[in-house]
């Protein structure tokens, strides 16, 4: 989840077609329905809030975050580094994730994985830091290039992810969402019990994004789809991220 330079037209395209409908054309339904008034009062009551659902996700790279000019913007959650291999805690989670709250943004949090670490002990970690509640989005782990080490085998990689995947679960009681990119969950991520998992993709400057095997039948929950976003808020770049549209967002959210 890395954070780098400039701007993006697709974002505010999507946040466009994110704002309700018109007057008018709340009026023009309740015209062509005229003849019914029950069905007319219901025309005229706002049209629920719907997607896409915008998301960004932060570390203390941001700097000092002013959520209110985020939500403002029109994104809908936000997704806060917690934790990154045995020992590190990125010092503005906790600000972050109250910041988020306080103005009605879901927040979710994610741990960065180091390959060669204990994963139970990455887990612990994650899991003391988190002070995750009800409401929350799922926990994630962040599986990528970065986390890697020289001769670390496949295997032994693939059931270490998995000790850290289910021990988070059964401590929530919410299973994790896999954060990464095709190339590396190809690599690195064939095993099937992943697909349990819904996934998080990274792929940018695309229409859609390269699914991993693993994941070919379930698709994406969350495309990271700019690495060099600009948004009023955030202090430097920050990762734009799409929530499927397909997905129930406050069910998923929920779960």
């Amino acid at each position: 989840m890395k954070t780098k330079h400039l701007a993006l037209g697709l974002f505010s395209l999507l946040l466009a077609c994110n704002q309700a409908p018109s007057e008018k054309n709340i009026q023009d339904k309740a015209d062509s329905t005229s003849a019914r008034p029950d069905t007319v009062a219901k025309a005229k009551e706002p049209a629920p809030a719907k997607g896409p659902y915008l998301g960004i996700d932060v570390s203390h790279f941001q700097g000092d975050v002013n959520w209110q000019e985020i939500k403002d913007a029109g994104l809908h959650f936000a997704f806060d580094k917690a934790t990154q291999g045995t020992s590190y805690k990125d010092p503005d989670y906790q600000q972050n994730r109250t910041g988020a709250q306080a103005v009605g943004l879901k927040h979710g949090a994610y741990h960065f994985y180091v390959a060669g670490d204990d994963p139970l002990k990455q887990a612990d970690l994650f899991l003391s830091v988190l002070n995750y509640e009800k409401g929350d989005m799922p926990p994630v782990l962040d599986l990528e290039q970065g986390g890697m080490k020289a001769g670390i085998n496949t295997a032994t990689y693939q059931q270490n992810v998995l000790k850290w995947l289910t021990t988070v679960e059964q401590k929530l009681n919410v299973r994790p969402i896999v954060y990464t990119n095709h190339p590396f969950g190809n690599q690195y991520l064939d095993h099937p019990d992943f697909s349990k998992y819904d996934l998080w993709i990274a792929e940018y400057e695309v229409s859609e994004p390269k699914i991993p095997n693993a994941w070919k039948d379930k698709g994406w929950l969350i495309w990271q789809r700019s690495e060099r976003g600009k948004v009023e808020g955030a202090v430097g770049d920050v990762d734009h991220d799409l929530y499927n549209p397909k997905a129930d967002f406050v069910d998923a959210a929920n779960q």
